[in-house]
């Protein structure tokens, strides 16, 4: 039930003010993390168990069969990042919905950090789209803007011009 109220949440984003107000602190962006990934039943990245338990209010997992503790965040592009996953979050709706993308200049300037990481998340955002790491497909009504697709077909007369 809260996987599906938070994915229709998520598909009423319309700008930024809606995606900051939605993600408004921490324990929000690791559940909606969390039911994004697993969609309610954590599987351990190091041996794939199914089996996993959850303490410290969700912050950490450990599996049942390897013993093995983990975060939501491993196995993924937010992995070995100290940076806040609503933070994350702004950036990759910043990202896809600039028509040409954003500087890492602005992007520092926008959410308060430095050019450097900006850069770094740019990058990490980036070559998760490039490797199709964000494996679900786009659901609801897709707009694509400014789309050409084919062209004038030649006629292999030469025109000259006066």
């Amino acid at each position: 039930m809260i996987a599906t109220m938070e994915k229709q949440q998520v598909n009423k984003f319309k700008n930024l003010i809606d995606v900051n107000d939605y993600f408004r602190d921490e324990d929000i962006c690791r559940n909606y993390l969390a039911n994004l990934r697993w969609n309610g039943n954590p599987i351990c990245p190091h041996c794939g168990h199914d089996k996993a338990y959850e303490y410290q209010n969700g912050k950490l997992y450990k599996c049942a069969k390897c013993r093995q503790q983990f975060t939501v965040k491993v196995g993924t592009i937010f992995e070995d990042s100290k940076i806040p996953l609503k933070k994350w979050f702004t950036t990759v709706y910043l990202l896809t919905s600039h028509k040409k993308g954003i500087s890492s200049l602005q992007l520092g300037r926008d959410i308060g950090v430095t050019q450097k990481t900006a850069w770094f998340m740019l990058h990490r955002i980036r070559y998760a789209i490039r490797t199709k790491s964000f494996n679900a497909p786009m659901g609801g009504i897709v707009e694509a803007d400014e789309t050409l697709i084919g062209g004038k077909k030649e006629t292999g007369t030469i025109v000259k011009r006066r």
